[in-house]
């Protein structure tokens, strides 16, 4: 694992002079956007292993409220997400409307220890560039956004508010045509070692 990484930092100043580090999201911005390219990032270590979820059941449960909200109100909303250190619940919007939908508390109870514990949670509003609706329509199209051998998986990332990709190949005409297509709805991730750890 550890020469894994090390290969990986190798392959980040390879094809990169100045990559920008973002410790707090566990990100190595490579690229950034363009008007013509789209941001790629690399993620040396997924930020699910390194933090901890203790006390987290309410915000899960006003997780879930939040994404009903975004779900029912597509154009106005974007995808939520929890922050951690401390706990907090982000609920992006598109649109003035949006703020009004998303600002509500949420309230409900969590079982915890055999009890139901009442809880409140207010979200932390946000404005955001993409809406629930038009990230949704991007990975729902036959096919994806793109559709090949050098693609490794996509998703939405609410954190980023874009659709992801997933790919181990560093193509500049990847990043171009997904920018002529779609602009700022979609980041790539790169990650070299990916295909090779799912063979080991």
């Amino acid at each position: 694992m550890r020469l894994k990484m090390i290969f990986a930092l190798f392959a980040v100043y390879a094809v990169t002079a100045a990559p920008e580090f973002l410790p707090g999201e566990w990100r190595v911005i490579l690229q950034p956007a363009t008007d013509d390219a789209v941001e790629v990032f690399y993620q040396p270590v997924s930020p699910v292993m390194l933090r901890s979820y203790e006390g987290i059941g309410p915000f899960l449960r006003g997780l879930e409220a939040a994404e009903q909200r975004a779900k029912a109100h597509p154009n106005d909303l974007a995808p939520p997400y929890i922050l951690h250190e401390p706990y907090r619940l982000v609920a992006p919007y598109v649109t003035a409307r949006g703020r009004e939908l998303a600002s509500p508390p949420i309230s409900g109870v969590n079982p915890s220890d055999g009890r139901l514990i009442p809880y409140t949670i207010v979200p932390r509003v946000q404005p955001a560039e993409n809406s629930q609706a038009k990230l949704s329509a991007l990975m729902e199209s036959h096919g994806g956004p793109i559709d090949g051998p050098e693609v490794l998986g996509m998703g939405i990332e609410p954190e980023l508010n874009r659709v992801v990709i997933e790919t181990n190949v560093f193509d500049q005409d990847l990043r171009r045509r997904l920018a002529e297509h779609y602009g700022g709805l979609i980041a790539i991730e790169w990650n070299p070692l990916e295909r090779r750890a799912r063979l080991d």
